[in-house]
């Protein structure tokens, strides 16, 4: 990504390309952009945080600034700036219903398809685990919900004094004094894995029934949630809340359960659910079979508009 140069040498304008597009992946963006600059016509992105191309779209190193340019982007420019590029891409696949509609509006345009995640059958367990414990994956911050989930952790164990919980994240930057605090905080029975390599998790998974995955709730995008994915072809059952493009994949009651965010009222939820081994084995049933009927390779590709 240094040298554009080498890359439009290598890829004529006339070849088909497809990039994948987070608002995270700058590289990924600095060559979508460049490559639309040079009107290549035969480029297809992913956007997995739709309706946002680049957020901000102009971007400061002053975090001030930045936050005013955000506001500029949505509030004033009406997604503008981001739009002139949009339109020149060939083709957009969105990873959720809900994020496919939020991209047509934003950009008043019909080129938008929906094309779900792609799970390999060889990696969906059929898990016959059941247990009181618990895992969460993913990174460590503020916004994703792991304090609320440690918090019902400790109020499960008044029940469940044999409920263990896996912590499986790193946390990054400003992210790791929270995490301190985390591990200070909540200590009975948590297990603070940091970072975990991808040949381990097979092991850590094998330790946990239900993995505990409240997110927030984004107001300017409709990011769909490739963790409840993983967790979800790992065998587990996974506790979520109703945001996002969360009930796309998770029917409550069904493939797994909603948290309502008032403490009392989940652990409740929670605790008679795990004494409940048949509805756990029902549940883990109708998750192998949702990803089997939604995410398999031979099912995504009939979505794909060749």
């Amino acid at each position: 990504c240094e040298n554009l140069t080498t890359i439009f040498t290598t890829i004529s304008s006339i070849d088909h390309v497809h990039i994948e597009i987070g608002i995270f992946q700058k590289k990924e963006i600095k060559i979508l952009l460049a490559m639309l600059n040079a009107s290549y016509k035969n480029v297809v992105v992913t956007l997995h945080d739709p309706p946002l191309l680049k957020y901000p779209f102009r971007e400061f190193n002053n975090p001030f600034l930045n936050k005013v340019s955000k506001f500029y982007d949505i509030y004033i420019n009406k997604f503008a700036a981001s739009e002139k590029y949009i339109k020149k891409i060939k083709c957009i696949y969105v990873l959720s219903q809900k994020g496919m509609e939020a991209v047509k509006s934003a950009y008043h345009i019909e080129h938008v398809y929906f094309l779900p995640h792609i799970v390999d059958k060889k990696e969906i367990i059929k898990s016959d685990v059941i247990n009181t414990n618990f895992i969460y994956l993913g990174f460590i911050g503020k916004n994703k919900g792991i304090e609320y989930s440690l918090q019902l952790h400790q109020q499960l164990l008044i029940n469940h004094p044999g409920s263990h919980f896996y912590i499986a994240g790193k946390a990054l930057g400003k992210e790791k004094k929270f995490y301190d605090l985390l591990k200070k905080r909540y200590t009975a029975n948590v297990h603070y894995l940091g970072y975990v390599p991808e040949s381990e998790l097979d092991e850590i998974f094998e330790k946990a029934t239900f993995s505990l995955m409240p997110f927030k709730n984004y107001k300017f995008f409709s990011p769909f949630s490739g963790s409840i994915l993983y967790n979800l072809k790992k065998g587990n059952i996974v506790f979520t809340n109703k945001v996002n493009s969360v009930a796309e994949v998770i029917e409550n009651g069904i493939n797994g359960f909603y948290l309502c965010g008032e403490i009392k009222k989940d652990t409740e939820t929670v605790s008679k659910i795990l004494t409940d081994k048949h509805l756990a084995v029902k549940v883990k049933s109708e998750v192998y079979k949702y990803l089997m009927q939604h995410h398999t390779a031979e099912v995504v590709s009939k979505n794909l508009i060749l």
